[in-house]
């Protein structure tokens, strides 16, 4: 029997019913000795194939996916998922930096897919697509099972297609129907500004394979016009690769580590930060949220134990899991979770999230009145070191 249709099995134990007629009794030395594992897998197909009655009709390759669904789906880990061969393909252009779709950042927050922020000008935000909408259906498919790269790969697609979402604004009872067209949208994931007083407010929306040239770009351009103080701005935030994390860290410290990993077998792994950084003495003051997350937490946490200057704002997201890809065969992958993540000091940010040195709430009142107490309180420190 191949590992393919062994695969197969698992799912099919969970899905298929198991009806016995009275005819069909199982003798007591079948079941004296339960089998496990792989054996389990054969005794299972050879029952299927003997006795299924319409096993001539399986395809393997069909129940081999469903099986590999079936296992990541019992992982109970809303960041690992499985991609077939064109699920894949999409898939690795999003870290290139631009792709099709309705320009929003999402994330599983509470069990719910949960819309992080709109990209500005993105159909998303033409659309009223708000920060906190709780995604409930694409497409008339239900989220509440899909996996966070699932439904990412659900609600992307060619420019000029639609998408119907079913929203659950917040603070909001009855959810409603939003019909999106996608369009290209280019992550440009640097911006900045120089604020009153010279100081530059940075804000860093990813970590794709373009920020570390994007920001280093930005960083010179400041450095050139003297600014007295940076002010990092990784709200709403929900993190990217994890090398440019550490690339963006390097900028503001010497060297040292900048996060470890340790796998289910305890081996640790260390990103280390290099020297020749370009904002390694200017006054320092970092914004989060509780949208900030992953590769985001990283950075903020990094900054926070090195004491390179004040984290402001409310408790981040939480999501301190790192996932790698694993082509398979097919020409699809697995996306597993495979290690947690700490800060230098060894502080976990799975589930526990960064909390700042400075807590500044951000109420609603505040967005209504176009009022950023967080930055605000930012410019205050860099203003009078306190």
């Amino acid at each position: 029997m191949s590992k393919t249709i062994k695969s197969a099995i698992i799912l099919l134990l969970l899905i298929l019913p198991l009806a016995l007629s009275c005819n069909n009794s199982i003798s007591d030395n079948q079941t004296n000795s339960p089998a496990k594992g792989i054996d389990l897998v054969d005794e299972a197909w050879k029952a299927i194939d003997e006795d299924f009655v319409n096993s001539s009709s399986l395809q393997d390759d069909q129940l081999a996916e469903g099986a590999i669904r079936g296992l990541v789906e019992s992982l109970n880990n809303p960041y690992s998922a499985y991609f077939n061969a064109e699920q894949y393909q999409s898939w690795k252009t999003k870290l290139a930096g631009e792709f099709s779709g309705i320009g929003a950042t999402i994330a599983i927050k509470d069990g719910q897919l949960t819309v992080i922020a709109p990209i500005a000008g993105s159909p998303a935000e033409k659309a009223d697509i708000r920060p906190g909408d709780k995604i409930l259906e694409v497409d008339g498919k239900p989220t509440a099972k899909m996996s966070l790269q699932e439904a990412m790969l659900e609600i992307r697609g060619e420019k000029g297609t639609r998408v119907k979402l079913l929203v659950l604004h917040l603070d909001q009872d009855t959810p409603i129907e939003i019909e999106i067209t996608r369009d290209d949208i280019e992550l440009k994931s640097v911006e900045w500004k120089m604020l009153p007083g010279n100081i530059a407010h940075i804000k860093i929306t990813s970590f794709s394979d373009l920020t570390d040239s994007e920001f280093a770009s930005a960083l010179k351009d400041i450095g050139s016009q003297n600014a007295a103080g940076i002010v990092l701005d990784l709200r709403d935030n929900p993190g990217g690769i994890v090398n440019t994390a550490v690339d963006v860290v390097d900028q503001f410290i010497q060297k040292g580590i900048v996060l470890y990993a340790l796998d289910n077998r305890g081996k640790r792994t260390d990103w280390s930060a290099k020297d020749g950084g370009l904002a390694k003495d200017i006054p320092l003051a970092v914004l989060v949220n509780g949208n900030s997350a992953s590769a985001s937490e990283v950075v903020s946490g990094a900054l926070q134990d090195y004491n390179r200057g004040p984290i402001i704002g409310v408790k981040t997201f939480g999501k301190g899991s790192v996932n790698h890809i694993r082509p398979l065969s097919n020409g699809g992958a697995l996306y597993i979770t495979y290690a947690l993540w700490y800060t230098p000091n060894g502080r976990q940010i799975e589930g526990k999230g960064i909390i700042p040195d400075i807590i500044v709430e951000m109420t609603p009142e505040d967005t209504q009145n176009n009022r950023d107490p967080q930055l605000e309180r930012a410019i205050e420190y860099l203003q009078h070191g306190k």
